[in-house]
């Protein structure tokens, strides 16, 4: 029997939900965000405004994508009716867990603040037998992408790229970074050459 999905998420293809409502910092920006709502619609929302309070208060999930990290945030009712919202962040098979306060308390500055708490937290967890630009031992592996003069390689958890005179090690976290960085950039780098 098949459940119809919950009120604010989306089931993906592969099953995972994905929430609709989502603030994102534009990249290469003044302190600009883009705040989407459900179905993918954009809102022409100003932060921390009476009209920006109202729209989360409806809301009962979000995922923020700020400056210098990300999570998703759920609105928890208590017992006593009062509403709360927590800050929420899966890393290698971990759920950090965050507190952000009442509706009223949401402004950019807190959700930048708890964004960059949870990603310090989650660079916590990475352990200490894992590579952090240290040398590996060289292990036989497949030959791996071939851009220019780089050849890049994820293998074994990690990913190489090696130069004609260096190679660097990155790790699952710094490897998540890069890709979404490139993502970010995904609209410049796919823009036709004139």
């Amino acid at each position: 029997m098949r459940h119809a999905p919950q009120r604010g998420r989306e089931k993906t293809p592969m099953g995972r939900t994905r929430l609709e409502h989502s603030i994102e910092y534009l990249k290469g920006t003044q302190d600009q965000y883009l705040i989407f709502a459900e179905g993918g619609h954009a809102q022409g929302l100003t932060p921390d405004t009476p009209q920006w309070f109202a729209w989360l208060a409806a809301l009962p999930s979000f995922h923020f994508q700020g400056q210098s990290g990300q999570f998703s945030a759920r609105q928890e009712r208590k017992r006593r009716g009062t509403s709360y919202w927590y800050a929420y962040l899966k890393v290698r098979h971990q759920r950090l867990k965050r507190y952000l306060g009442t509706t009223d308390t949401l402004t950019l500055a807190k959700l930048e603040e708890t964004a960059s708490h949870l990603h310090e937290a989650a660079l916590g967890t990475i352990g200490e037998n894992e590579a952090l630009n240290a040398r590996l031992p060289k292990l036989p592996a497949p030959d791996g992408l071939k851009v220019g003069p780089f050849t890049v390689l994820w293998h074994n958890e990690v990913l190489t790229v090696t130069t004609p005179t260096e190679r660097h090690y990155l790790n699952q976290t710094q490897t998540a970074e890069l890709l979404n960085y490139l993502y970010d950039q995904r609209g410049t780098l796919l823009k036709p050459r004139r």
